[in-house]
Order: structure tokens, then sequence, then C-alpha cells
């Protein structure tokens, strides 16, 4: 600590013996040029970033509405073809889920899955890099024909439009 009090207090007699050398005017020269260099700085570390964050922001707010409308669109299509599936009761019960079964309609819906396992009633499926619309018409053609609801779900969306990455989890419904 003494050796960085004993600096601290050389450079202030240093810059008080230059700031003493200097007349009036040099002074308010000076220190124009140091409020020149502060606001500068200021604006370059603070203001600009702001600013061009929030224009950034402001080009992409559409694209995520329009994004934020197809999903909700999607939601209520598929919320109402289950609804549509469980008053049709007179259906025989649907085929359990087997992996080929599940290989096949992806591959119908273009699809390819990374991983794929079939348990009994349940079946975990990761894609990566896919459409997402694709995948919610894989899902709800699954409980159509399947009565295969998803238990759980992680979508991660993608820099690239409709393209997500999802693990799901899925069961197949039992007939009541």
């Amino acid at each position: 600590m003494n050796a960085a009090t004993s600096r601290a207090g050389g450079m202030k007699q240093s810059f008080s013996t230059f700031w003493g050398a200097r007349n009036k005017r040099e002074r308010n020269m000076l220190a124009i040029a140091a409020a020149v260099v502060v606001l500068g700085l200021l604006y370059a570390l603070l203001i600009d970033p702001a600013l061009s964050g929030r224009q950034a922001l402001e080009r992409k707010l559409p694209t995520l509405r329009q994004q934020s409308a197809e999903v909700q669109a999607l939601a209520r299509e598929a919320s109402s073809s289950g609804v549509a599936a469980r008053a049709n009761a007179n259906t025989p019960p649907p085929p359990p889920i087997t992996r080929e079964r599940l290989e096949a309609s992806l591959s119908e819906k273009g699809l390819k899955a990374q991983s794929l396992s079939v348990t009994g009633e349940l079946a975990r499926v990761q894609l990566a890099g896919v459409s997402f619309a694709s995948t919610v018409e894989w899902l709800t053609e699954l409980q159509r024909t399947y009565s295969v609801g998803v238990v759980d779900a992680v979508v991660e969306a993608q820099a690239q439009p409709d393209t997500v990455n999802a693990t799901l989890s899925l069961r197949q419904q039992k007939a009541q």
C-alpha cells in the first residue's frame, strides 16, 4: 500500500507541476479536450451499443410476432384435432406404437430422428434442425392415428426461421 500511495502522490505532484506551467488559455483548451474525450468514450461505450441493440431488436420484432402467431395457430389446430379425436369414441383402439411405425411416420413428414427409443407405451425422440411446422404436423398425425400425446417437450428455436431442435417424450393414451 505504501508504494501505491507514494506513486499516487508522485503522479499528483507531476500533474500539479504540469498544470501550473500552463497559462489560462492552455488550461481551458485541455479541459475542453478532456471533456470531449470523456463524452466520446461515454457515447462509444454506453450509448451507441444501446441504440444499435434497440434497432436490431426493432428489425427482429415483426418476424418474432409472425412466428408467435404461427405457433399459436398451430397450437389451436393441434388442440382442436385432439378434441375431435376424443369425440369419435366408437373407433377401435389404435395399434401400439413401435419404433418402425414412428420411423415411418417421421419419414412421411420428411423428418429424421437423431435418436429414437420406444419402451412400452413411452417413446423418446430427438430431432435436430427440423421444420417446426412439420414437427407439429407429425405430432398431430400421431395423435390422430395412434392416440399419442406429448408428455414432455423441449423445443429450441434455431437461427433459421421455422427450424428447431426438439426432444420429445411421447405416451400412447389408453383406450377408454
